[in-house]
């Protein structure tokens, strides 16, 4: 549609919007704010649920590799209570809180979106009952292949772990290790039960002699005889095996009541008669 004005014998032609052209306009002004509200309210949907939902959400604890530790000990000890939210949980504090327990290994702890918390544990495996003398009295503990005593040793459920004594302490608590020339005796251990947990039933209790100067041998208990062995402080499958047969062939020979003690310290066998000192 168009207005004609004349001016002077002029004729200027003024175009109007048609209906139609007028209505298209309408139309696409009304999408843009339809499209701008449905950006708005995805915007405010992602900030509720990426922001709000987490630190508002009670954390859903998921607990995986317990084997003897109880879930609620294993709460008491990371300070959870079931009332904590998700976003508010600070898993590296988490983590430090629960590898501070001292039956825990390792752990590895993640937060999974929008409320889990997952937490994975290794405990620590006994290799052996540690007999620890603390003011004249005796303390058994259970001891792991990084020579970290973790817990009092359960009376009431024996296990077929060997005894290790020898050792004094001015006190003892779950979590403290040995000193560090002990660690590679422990290792050993966890070593021989995995590979051959036959050959070491065979010692009831090993006494960690201390040396005049430094280090330290092993005094040995076997389960089927009396006669004690004197060895180094390592300690292997091939050793011990050269000891059963070097007991085995003093059996045969019906020497148990006279020999008090087989000394195996460097390759080779000897022995020390009931009655007899050492030199």
């Amino acid at each position: 549609m168009s207005d004609i004005i004349g001016v002077q014998n002029r004729t200027y032609t003024e175009s109007l919007p048609s209906p139609q052209t007028v209505k298209k306009t309408k139309g696409r002004q009304f999408l843009k704010i339809v499209i701008l509200l449905m950006l708005l309210f995805l915007a405010g949907d992602l900030v509720y649920y990426l922001f709000i939902v987490p630190f508002n959400s009670t954390a859903k604890i998921q607990l995986s590799g317990l084997d003897t530790i109880l879930e609620a000990d294993l709460k008491k000890a990371a300070g959870l209570t079931g009332m904590e939210k998700w976003g508010k949980i600070d898993k590296d504090v988490l983590l430090h809180r629960i590898t501070s327990y001292p039956v825990v290994a390792e752990a590895r702890v993640v937060k999974k979106y929008p409320d889990k918390v997952l937490i994975d544990i290794t405990e620590r495996k006994p290799v052996g009952v540690l007999l620890a003398t603390v003011g004249g009295r005796t303390v058994p503990m259970e001891i792991d292949k990084t020579g970290t005593v973790f817990k009092v040793a359960s009376q009431k459920d024996p296990q077929t772990l060997p005894i290790i004594s020898g050792l004094s302490f001015q006190t003892i608590r779950a979590g403290m290790k040995v000193h560090k020339r002990l660690v590679p005796l422990f290792k050993q251990l966890d070593i021989l039960q995995k590979k051959n947990p036959a050959l070491l039933s065979e010692i009831s209790e090993m006494k960690i002699e201390q040396k005049k100067y430094g280090g330290f041998d092993l005094i040995l208990y076997p389960v089927r005889t009396q006669v004690k062995v004197h060895t180094e402080g390592t300690l292997n499958e091939e050793k011990l095996q050269y000891m059963i047969l070097a007991l085995d062939v003093i059996r045969e020979l019906d020497l148990n009541a006279k020999i008090e003690e087989l000394d195996v310290r460097g390759g080779t066998a000897s022995y020390r008669l009931r009655g007899e000192t050492d030199e």
